[in-house]
């Protein structure tokens, strides 16, 4: 909603106008050419800068919104069969040091893998890890 306001006042403040337009007004007003063109182009620069602060804004809004909530990807860091497993808030895992594919999400678990292993996440809080599709065991 912010945005959308923002656009209107701009629209409102530019009129229908072009740029040519404000020239010629501007010169029939007895304002030398130089003048009129620079005062066009602080126009088109506080414009400019209004419509990338109401972006900039945006964006602030946006990742504040994506911080991090109870109930969503919580950070793990275990170690188990030579296995050290780590996932950030964010969702990104690390298997020994290596960053890991996330090959599925599904409702109930999320698979990562790097080289030779696997690394099954439970959404109950169980890590289930595994060496070229063999089982390990339960790290978690």
């Amino acid at each position: 909603m912010k945005k959308f306001t923002i656009i209107a006042i701009l629209l409102t403040l530019a009129g229908c106008s072009s740029p040519e337009q404000r020239m010629t007004e501007c010169e029939s007003k007895g304002i030398s050419k130089d003048t009129c063109y620079l005062a066009e182009q602080n126009r088109q620069a506080t414009a400019r800068a209004a419509i990338l602060g109401a972006s900039e804004s945006a964006a602030l809004q946006h990742a504040q919104a994506a911080k991090y909530k109870p109930g969503t990807m919580q950070p793990i860091h275990v170690k188990k069969f030579d296995i050290d497993f780590k996932r950030s808030r964010d969702g990104f895992a690390w298997i020994n040091e290596k960053l890991a594919a996330n090959d599925e999400n599904t409702a109930d678990a999320s698979t990562y893998s790097a080289g030779l292993y696997t690394v099954i996440v439970y959404k109950n809080g169980r890590i289930v890890a595994m060496k070229e599709g063999q089982l390990l065991g339960r790290m978690k």
